[in-house]
């Protein structure tokens, strides 16, 4: 149903984080992604609790995009994406419907309704990010994906939104400003993680994606390959890496490289390890030590992942498997761990291709994601013009997505 984008354009998407802003640049050959130029700076002005200093964050963006560009790209002639994260992110399902007056559904009708679903979904100092159709319904007792052609008096469609804080939406749009970019569309960073890690056969059983990330650790649940839950849970590597320093009273640096290097999640019984009491000294410590500090607060993320998600029927009773995935995601035990205690079967996200600079790292699903997402655009950026209040515009594009789609 959804095409890629034109061979001629070129593409940049930005992944917004508490730990780094990665930027990227890729265009498209015979229907694939072929990336021009990236670089990722440590992030500097967005901090946990969607607090963000827009000067830092500006910055450290114009960065990124200059490490980025090559010769034979100019900036004012990219299409520019950009991901968003919300610690307070809302949900909602929506169900909009419209008469038809006992005629046949058109693809008018289609139209119809999904302008009056996307406008139904606002809510105040709220930015609507994604609009996902769930089903159509008709005479509000039978459920049909395709409704072209059926006959019936009442035609609605429920509808799965994402909507993050319009404060934190306008002051990401700010900080891209200052650098004269303009965001074609944000998408959701959990979505994005997901959309790089999921097989069609995973999201068309029932599975979640679990990014943990530095801050923040983003949840999506998928059935029948439309989204069915979604979550954002503050917790994630960061915390882990406090407890460190606090319990070996080290530096955060240190910690963090203690966390890289030694950090398990499997009891390693005895063995010594050298850490940095700072940056000339080192001290020994036994690894049960590390191993106790950091398994506590795995299990603390894990427990509310799940009561979160369990939480909610719908989404309890459609998960089959769990992928987790994000910077956090690499220590080792991490697999067992979560299978004991999600009570479903795990695997850790990864890029198969050994020979990719994404092979092993995670950290980098968002943007992958993002690469996906943006070549989609196209396809889904009707509910972004409607939004905009641009409904002519939108139309025309909702036109050539419903004759593709139900034609």
């Amino acid at each position: 149903m959804l095409n890629f984008i034109s061979n001629k354009k070129q593409y940049c998407v930005f992944d917004i984080g508490t730990d780094k802003v990665v930027c990227l640049i890729f265009k498209i050959e015979k229907n694939k992604p072929v990336i021009i130029g990236m670089d990722h700076q440590k992030s500097l002005g967005f901090t946990r609790n969607n607090s963000i200093d827009e000067k830092k964050l500006s910055i450290t963006i114009s960065k990124a995009l200059k490490k980025s560009l090559t010769k034979n790209v100019n900036p004012k002639n990219l299409y520019f994406f950009s991901n968003i994260t919300d610690a307070n992110h809302f949900t909602r399902k929506n169900y909009s419907n419209l008469n038809t007056g006992k005629m046949g559904i058109t693809k008018k009708d289609i139209r119809r309704v999904f302008k009056k679903s996307i406008i139904e979904s606002k809510i105040k100092g709220k930015f609507l990010v994604h609009s996902h159709p769930i089903h159509f319904r008709i005479d509000e007792n039978k459920i049909v994906d395709n409704p072209t052609g059926i006959k019936c008096e009442r035609f609605g469609i429920s509808s799965f939104n994402i909507l993050v804080n319009s404060e934190l939406h306008e002051k990401l749009c700010r900080c891209f400003k200052n650098q004269k970019i303009e965001i074609k569309r944000f998408f959701d960073s959990g979505l994005a993680s997901s959309i790089s890690n999921l097989t069609t056969q995973e999201k068309r059983d029932g599975v979640a994606c679990i990014d943990i990330g530095s801050t923040t650790s983003k949840v999506i649940v998928f059935l029948d390959n439309k989204i069915v839950y979604s979550n954002v849970i503050p917790l994630g590597g960061e915390h882990v890496t406090n407890d460190i320093s606090k319990g070996l009273n080290i530096s955060l640096e240190s910690a963090e490289h203690a966390k890289i290097m030694n950090g398990t999640l499997n009891l390693p019984f005895d063995e010594e390890i050298e850490i940095n009491s700072n940056e000339i000294k080192k001290r020994t410590v036994n690894k049960n030590v590390l191993y106790g500090i950091i398994k506590p607060r795995y299990e603390e993320i894990l427990e509310i992942i799940r009561d979160n998600i369990f939480d909610d029927i719908y989404a309890r009773i459609s998960i089959r498997s769990i992928v987790i995935t994000g910077g956090a995601s690499k220590i080792f035990g991490l697999t067992s761990l979560s299978q004991n205690i999600l009570n479903r079967e795990v695997r850790i996200g990864a890029t198969i291709n050994k020979t990719s600079f994404f092979f092993n790292k995670p950290e980098f699903s968002t943007i992958l994601g993002l690469i996906k997402l943006a070549q989609e655009n196209e396809k889904l950026e009707y509910s972004n013009e409607f939004l905009k209040g641009s409904f002519f515009t939108a139309f025309d594009k909702l036109e050539s997505w419903i004759e593709e789609s139900y034609a």
